[in-house]
This record gives structure tokens, sequence and C-alpha cells, in this order.
């Protein structure tokens, strides 16, 4: 089977049986729920040869849209609705049926190697000394290979490895490529300056594929956290892709300071920006704070299971304001996020260091109470802030122009 620019065409018929998933049912609390309001990007209309062809119209829109919220729909991927199902169900088999063992086994040695490349188990993570109830599989883009898989994943899921890696090719090889070239015509640069930064993703890159699997924590637990399931962040790549399901957990933080939630789109995707693209741009563009948090009650008796994409820079990409971005230098000018980091003659982190930085540390209690009531850290000079709480209150102003 190969993905190829918009069309999948071919089947893999592993002689494991997978059950398909059902998607669960969508909320009927409708207009009491305060949605965000998205703009959708259609990727059909990114055309030409590397996806040179971009409409005017669809630049302004999309860069006003990544400006100031960060988030967006995007539809028209190339993908039939089945096909993305598909992908679901082979997610749902890697919790369901892959033996216990086999992932106590292949559980990813997370903070020492700054990479989530396997399984992550239970419990990894923790809001307040209460721990996650979230399971992973992550499928990193240089980790198909016969002699790295062997390392990574269980004889169990290896049946699979084919259709995973072709799947995630055509989100970063079709879905990545066309929005980057939407997001450099926004940063004034040509359409590929930043596919020229990611294109080798499989040798010198950390993307990776993800299956997860939310489940539901015990009321107390619930009760403790005030129903928030995986805590306020930023993504820390490039772009985050996530093919929508209908569990409506997954909330933004607007400017305003109002937490809204991402409404499902089937056979859509939810993309957002992670803090990479936050640096390139000069602060320009938005990696926009989002958290998981308790369903509405006639959703909590399902668990939330997610297809995502995480795609980063080169590893050896210095995460630094274009240069020829007359976009990022302005923007640059109010922000200046490494300044005290230059100004100590230190270096000025790269992808693949700020990537294992933000991995490595996430979720480890690193980060402490502050004043406002939420959580900060510094990592490598900047200031990284979680959100735990339900009501935010605005951020001190140094953090925010960090």
């Amino acid at each position: 089977m190969r993905f190829k620019h918009n069309k999948m065409t071919s089947k893999y018929a592993p002689e494991i049986p997978v059950e398909p998933w059902i998607p669960p049912e969508e909320t009927k609390l409708g207009d009491t729920v305060n949605w965000a309001p998205l703009y959708t990007l259609d990727l059909e209309q990114i055309k030409g040869e590397g996806f040179s062809e971009v409409p005017e119209q669809v630049i302004r829109d999309t860069g006003d849209a990544l400006a100031n919220v960060g988030f967006i729909y995007a539809i028209n991927h190339g993908l039939s609705y089945d096909q993305v199902l598909r992908q679901y169900s082979i997610g749902q088999h890697t919790f369901d049926k892959i033996p216990e063992q086999d992932k106590k086994e292949y559980t990813a040695d997370i903070i020492n190697s700054g990479s989530y490349c396997g399984y992550k188990q239970i419990g990894h993570w923790k809001i307040d000394q209460v721990a996650d109830r979230i399971e992973q599989w992550n499928f990193g883009s240089a980790a198909y290979a016969q002699e790295v898989a062997k390392r990574k994943y269980p004889e169990s899921l290896r049946p699979f490895l084919d259709e995973i890696h072709e799947f995630a090719r055509f989100n970063h090889d079709v879905v990545v490529r066309k929005i980057l070239s939407v997001i450099s015509l926004v940063l004034k640069v040509p359409y590929d300056y930043l596919w020229n930064l990611s294109k080798k993703y499989e040798t010198e890159g950390d993307d990776f594929l993800r299956y997860m699997l939310v489940h539901r924590p015990p009321a107390e637990e619930d009760a403790e956290t005030k129903g928030v399931r995986i805590q306020g962040h930023t993504d820390f790549g490039s772009l985050t892709v996530l093919w929508s399901q209908p569990i409506a957990s997954l909330q933004v933080l607007g400017k305003d300071n109002v937490w809204r939630t991402v409404g499902h789109r089937p056979n859509a995707l939810i993309v957002n920006l992670g803090d990479s693209l936050h640096f390139l741009s000069g602060g320009y563009l938005s990696a926009t704070i989002h958290r998981v948090i308790a369903p509405p009650e006639d959703q909590l008796k399902y668990r939330r299971l997610n297809v995502l994409y995480f795609s980063m820079f080169d590893n050896d990409v210095k995460l630094l304001p274009i240069p020829e971005s007359s976009v990022a230098q302005e923007a640059y000018k109010t922000r200046k996020f490494w300044e005290e980091r230059e100004k100590n003659g230190e270096p000025v982190p790269t992808s693949r260091e700020w990537n294992g930085l933000r991995i490595s540390r996430y979720g480890q209690q690193h980060s402490k109470l502050g004043a406002d009531g939420h959580h900060h850290e510094i990592i490598a000079g900047h200031h990284v802030t979680l959100y735990n709480d339900t009501q935010p209150q605005p951020e001190p102003k140094a953090i925010a122009a960090a």
C-alpha cells in the first residue's frame, strides 16, 4: 500500500484479526457547550508540485487563525473515513489485545532518552501527585527499520508496522507538508522553506505517530484534579495533527483566558502549532495552551481513543526566528524569548534538544506553583506554564511574553 499525494491506494490484511472501532456517540448537549470557533483549512486548495500553489485568501485566513488561535480544522486531506477508522481500529487493538507483559517490556525510557518511542504506561505523568490514566503507543519516524523495531515494539505488534509506517508518511508528506507550505508563505519566505527544515524526519528527526487511550479515572482522582486529565500545555514540535473523534474533552485556552471545547468533525483534522514554530516565527504564530478534561456527562462512559501525528523540525534546526522572514523578525522585537540565554553566551537549543527536554520533564513534578495559581518551569531559559485549574487567571507579563 502506498500513500501518494492525496490518495491511499492499497490494503494491508494482517493475519491478526482486528475488531472494528465504533465511534462513540457525540454529546447531545449542543450549544450548551462553549465550542471553539475554529477556522477550516481546505487542503484541496493547496496544489502544484511540492504544494507550491496556495490561494492568497487561504494564506491570509490561515495566517490570522494561527497567529490568533493556533488551532484550526483541516478537511479534504485525501483519505476516506473508512481508512481513518481503520487506524482507530489498529489503535484500539494495540491497547486491548497486546499482552500486558509486552507493554511492560517495551515501555519507553522517556526520562532518560527524551523520547516517547515505544509504550507509555499509565501513571508516568502526574498532576499534583495524581497519576494519569493514559496509555500510549508512540511510533518514531526512525523506528520502523527492522533492527530498530525489534528493540522498540513487541512481536505481537510488528505485523502492523508497515501499515502504521505508511499512514505516518501520509501525515508527514501530505498533510504536514501542505500546511507548512501555507505557513511558509504566511511568514513571507519561499513555500518550501519550512519543509526543507523537516524533510529528513526518518533519519534526522523526531516525528512520531501516536495512539492514545484515555481511561476514566476513579471519581476521587477526577475530583482532586478538577476533571483535568491532561494539564494545560503547549506542544513542543512544529505541528500536531489530531484525527478528529467524538469525545468532547479537548479544550483550547483563548487569549481572553476562556477555555473552549473543540468540536468533532467526522473525517476532519484538528491541527495546532507547537513551540518550535512559535520560536521560528519570532512569536508571531501561537503555540496555544490546550488540555484534556472529563467529557460531558453523556460521554463519561466512553474511553477516549486518539490517533495523532507530531511533526518536528530536523534535529539540528536551531529554534531562532527565521532570518529571512520579515514577519518573524518584526514579531521578535517585542518578545526576545532567547535574549537572556544569548547574553549569557549559551547556545539557543536545537529542535532535538528542546523536544528531549520537554518530553523528559513533562509530568514529572519539576514545575512549581506560582502566585497566579498556575505551575511554572524554566526550560533552557524559556518560561513554560502548565495549567491545572479550570478558571485560569492572567499570566504574569514576563511569562506571557515568552
